[in-house]
């Protein structure tokens, strides 16, 4: 099955690595990444481009009587529709991407005005095609092959969705209302459910074959069948990327001008400010914020955010971010601006929770991987009996090579820039994550975020309009004025030419999907034809044999 539909995703991957190539070597769009414009080579990627797709598809073309499926589609309420679905999900997400990366360069080619699409454009359509693809990584290994009875159903997903269900009751009851974050919660833990599922099923039937004890007998589990059983734990660290995505919809931050013995409190934390110290070395001048830090009122440590101005480059400063990590969450201390006369300072601080999660669910993510890779005799002492005494040393052995890593606290480095404004107002708060740096050099950060000079002047003047009682839309109207452009907007504005931005990735994945759908019940639906009553014996035992090999399939 999906054979045509296989190799052209194998030449559209290949396309798009030459196309994004010829984004950052042509210039026809600006980042940090890119080259500079070179009409000359961008011809030449143009041409290029267009022979590899004319081959391939020619190919596609030319081939197509060897790539006819061999098998039908036979029920929507199947694994294989649920890949089907998945592949749709993936593809679509590629081309979204690649479409709000384009914008900008195709709006200036259609009105001659060059927009942005900042960060802010993305978080906010990602978010449903990012939730329907961890649905999906639970529901795919509930689904049989072929064909899913409404009995396999209920028993395949009634612990995931018990799961799932008393989630999300707990998060209402702890006052945890952010519906996004709650509901990838909630959705985590119906994939966690799956994967255990699928674990301690197949455990008990080894344990119960070989005798072993229930750690050996997953390994065995895993040597049986690496490619499958290592792709539930890649899906293990896709859930734990997702939980530390979700922890964003409860950050916390705060910009404030603190004088020596003031405070602040963010979240459990409870961030004092002590003094400012000055001192330099063989390269530069070093501005240090002395802070004292109470979580749950207790102190726990001294952060030491600070500036550094490097000689001959003092018109460059870098800001040093103070860290202090945890595994349920990260606090952020960033010195913005200073005066040294009273001490005082100005403080961007951060509560950005599970944020860790995400770096220990790529480690998960490479050791499911790995294990897919590696060669049957890693596991051959999994694969006989063992006698019950040796289930404990087995036992100890993982016990001691599975022990979890607790994330130390640490101060950590990074080089932005200068001074931040205190926001007055939610709706200058607002408004700095909404408008973009134009400087060019920060790949358009939130005002927010940017601390380079140009950022610092657009807070300053966002700051004046607030104190002006301007609205959001007159706010929006006055950067665009200033700027002569859209481009300090982190989305284009819903209207004309850039109403194309928000409708066209959508409408493009919805008639797909539609397409995809008519073509697939049409192949599901076409005229089999009666099998001969002569051969009916034989092909009930060739159902049998095929549905027991599909139980063992990855």
């Amino acid at each position: 099955m999906l054979r045509v539909w296989n190799v052209s995703l194998v030449i559209v991957t290949f396309f798009l690595t030459i196309f994004g190539t010829f984004m950052t070597r042509s210039g026809v769009v600006q980042s940090v990444h890119a080259f500079g414009q070179d009409p000359v080579l961008a011809w030449m990627f143009i041409i290029f481009m267009a022979a590899l797709l004319v081959v391939s598809f020619g190919f596609v073309i030319y081939r197509l009587p060897l790539l006819r499926a061999r098998n039908d589609l036979e029920s929507w309420v199947s694994r294989e529709a649920a890949f089907l679905l998945n592949n749709w999900i993936l593809l679509f997400s590629a081309f979204f991407v690649l479409f709000a990366t384009m914008f900008p360069t195709l709006s200036e080619a259609v009105t001659g005005e060059r927009l942005t699409v900042g960060p802010p454009f993305f978080n906010k359509w990602m978010l449903p095609i990012g939730l329907a693809l961890l649905f999906l990584t639970g529901v795919g290994p509930l689904m049989a092959w072929r064909k899913s009875t409404p009995a396999n159903l209920r028993e395949q997903f009634m612990w995931p969705s018990v799961a799932a269900v008393v989630t999300a009751g707990v998060l209402y009851a702890l006052d945890f209302r952010v519906w996004v974050s709650g509901l990838a919660f909630a959705f985590c833990a119906f994939v966690m459910g799956t994967i255990g599922q699928e674990f301690v099923r197949g455990a008990k039937v080894r344990q119960e074959a070989t005798g072993s004890d229930v750690m050996t007998a997953l390994i065995g589990l895993v040597m049986r069948n690496k490619r499958r059983y290592g792709g539930y734990i890649v899906h293990v660290g896709i859930v734990l990327i997702f939980l530390g995505f979700a922890g964003q919809g409860y950050k916390l931050e705060e910009q404030v001008l603190l004088r020596p013995g003031q405070q602040i409190e963010i979240g459990r934390f409870l961030v004092r400010h002590d003094r400012i110290s000055e001192s330099t070395d063989s390269q530069k001048q070093m501005l240090t914020a002395h802070m004292t830090i109470f979580k749950d009122g207790k102190e726990i440590g001294q952060m030491y955010p600070a500036r550094w101005f490097f000689f001959k480059h003092e018109q460059e400063p870098t800001t040093e971010v103070a860290i202090r990590r945890s595994l349920s969450e990260d606090l952020y201390v960033t010195l913005a601006a200073y005066e040294l006369s009273d001490q005082s300072g100005s403080f961007h601080v951060t509560v950005n929770p599970l944020v860790n999660w995400i770096w220990f669910g790529f480690g998960v993510l490479a050791l499911g991987t790995g294990i897919a890779l590696l060669p049957d005799r890693v596991f051959a002492f999994a694969s006989a009996k063992l006698p019950a005494e040796a289930a404990t040393t087995t036992m100890l052995v993982l016990a001691l090579l599975l022990v979890p890593m607790a994330a130390a606290a640490q101060q950590h480095s990074e080089k932005p820039g200068v001074t931040v404004a205190v926001p007055a107002s939610a709706l200058e708060k607002r408004m700095q994550r909404e408008l973009v740096c134009i400087c060019g050099t920060c790949g358009h950060k939130s005002l927010a975020e940017c601390t380079c000079g140009t950022a610092a002047q657009m807070r300053a003047q966002l700051s004046e309009q607030v104190k002006l009682d301007k609205s959001e839309e007159e706010i929006q109207q006055y950067f665009i004025a200033t700027y002569g452009s859209q481009e300090p907007l982190g989305a284009p504005i819903d209207r004309g030419f850039n109403r194309l931005a928000w409708l066209l990735p959508y409408v493009v994945g919805g008639t797909c999907l539609i397409a995809i759908g008519v073509i697939a019940v049409r192949w599901s639906r076409h005229d089999r034809g009666e099998a001969p009553s002569a051969l009916t014996d034989v092909d009930e035992q060739l159902e049998a044999r095929l549905d027991d090999e599909l139980r063992n399939l990855d």
